[in-house]
């Protein structure tokens, strides 16, 4: 994969990252199928205050790796804070490869990046959500095999949510 860079997510490749995770994770909530407009937006005030509506503190960033000769969005990841521990924890989000990218190293690459843009927030882990869906399952090997442990799950209706934690003191940048 060293034809593939990693970069900010602007508003030209915003299209892109948004139908790449929609093929992904097909089952999003309306919720957070509205997280990429508050991605393009989250500067306004209104949008800061839907966001603190739905318990999101703030959008760090997010950023895609892109195809340096075809500047296809190849995966997408992304840091956001929770109200609720804003001052521990960074959130990952949207972390994905395209289908067609996996196996190759890509996913390894964005969850490092990921890692180190985690601590430079300064907070003390590094949490996301992911579910025990099949699909998954490459991912949750990736999370096991960089520290991400399990420190909880909630059944919902076809899935169990499981929430993963990395102490980002524990990791060298």
């Amino acid at each position: 994969m060293a034809d593939i860079r990693i970069q900010d997510l602007e508003t030209d490749h915003l299209p892109a990252a948004r139908k790449l995770v929609k093929r992904v994770f097909p089952w999003q909530s309306p919720i957070e199928r509205l997280s990429f407009y508050a991605i393009a937006h989250r500067r306004s005030s209104l949008m800061r205050r839907i966001m603190a509506l739905v318990g999101v503190d703030e959008i760090l960033n997010f950023w895609i790796a892109l195809d340096n000769v075809s500047e296809r969005v190849l995966g997408t990841t992304g840091l956001y804070a929770y109200t609720r521990d804003a001052t521990d924890a960074v959130w990952l989000a949207w972390f994905c490869v395209a289908p067609e990218a996996r196996r190759k190293g890509l996913g390894s690459r964005l969850l490092d990046f990921s890692i180190v843009e985690a601590q430079k927030t300064g907070r003390r882990y590094l949490r996301l959500y992911t579910s025990d869906d099949q699909r998954e399952a490459a991912a949750q090997q990736l999370y096991d095999s960089r520290g991400l442990r399990i420190v909880g799950k909630k059944r919902r209706w076809f899935h169990t949510e499981i929430y993963r934690e990395l102490p980002l003191d524990s990791k060298g940048a």
